[in-house]
């Protein structure tokens, strides 16, 4: 390699790791827990399409720039369109599943998953957890990663919101048994005449409700 070749390579480098920092800023902040398979699929693309440019001497940086930049706008694209709709945020982040719920495994849950016995009680381990008669709720996030809520540090009824967004959480309604003329019920006590007026709603533990009005409402 010549002189002139390294110092451009140099160059190469410096410039795509200015541009990819500026890439990730405006695709916006994520703690490496919080990356989702499709993010972490992202990365890897971008990386390798810069890998390419910079094992090149002579290849040109708008073969990696512009695939990245198309990259980067689906990306933005598809954030967008998984914060205005639920479906499509489960669909490429995917949704919690329950494997322990008071104290029980779902063992139905775990073959679905290719979730062992040995990695949940390692996972349990690791937090301080000696039995599974501890755990009111263990949730397989969609990133991958394991919450455990423990029956002493336990305050909710259910770990899914039950209102989101001024929707109702049909499955976790369900799941806490409650029909929608109960929870409509629960909204009228707590001051409210409808469901869009609630940005976010969680079941108790004491089977009460808390809600949390959208900014800028009067029954903040």
């Amino acid at each position: 390699m010549s002189l002139l070749d390294a110092l451009f390579i140099g160059g190469k480098t410096i410039f795509c790791y200015f541009f990819l920092f500026i890439v990730l800023k405006i695709m916006g902040k994520r703690e490496v827990g919080e990356i989702s398979t499709f993010d972490m699929v992202v990365f890897l693309v971008m990386s390798e399409l810069f890998s390419l440019s910079l094992n090149d001497a002579k290849s040109s940086l708008w073969h990696s720039i512009l695939p990245i930049l198309i990259i980067m706008v689906l990306q933005l694209i598809t954030a967008f369109l998984s914060l205005k709709f639920k479906k499509i945020r489960i669909y490429m982040e995917g949704k919690p599943t329950y494997l322990i719920i008071d104290g029980k495994i779902r063992q139905d849950e775990l073959k679905k998953n290719r979730y062992n016995l040995d990695d949940l009680m390692m996972q349990l381990r690791s937090k301080d957890i000696q039995s599974i008669q501890e755990v009111a709720f263990a949730l397989l996030e969609g990133n991958g990663s394991l919450s455990i809520i423990k029956k002493e540090q336990q305050i909710i009824g259910y770990p899914e919101p039950i209102i989101e967004d001024g929707k109702i959480n049909f499955e976790a309604l369900k799941n806490i048994k409650m029909s929608q003329e109960e929870l409509y019920k629960e909204i009228a006590k707590s001051g409210y005449k409808e469901v869009s007026e609630i940005y976010y709603g969680e079941y108790l533990k004491d089977h009460h409700f808390f809600f949390l009005p959208f900014e800028g409402s009067k029954n903040q």
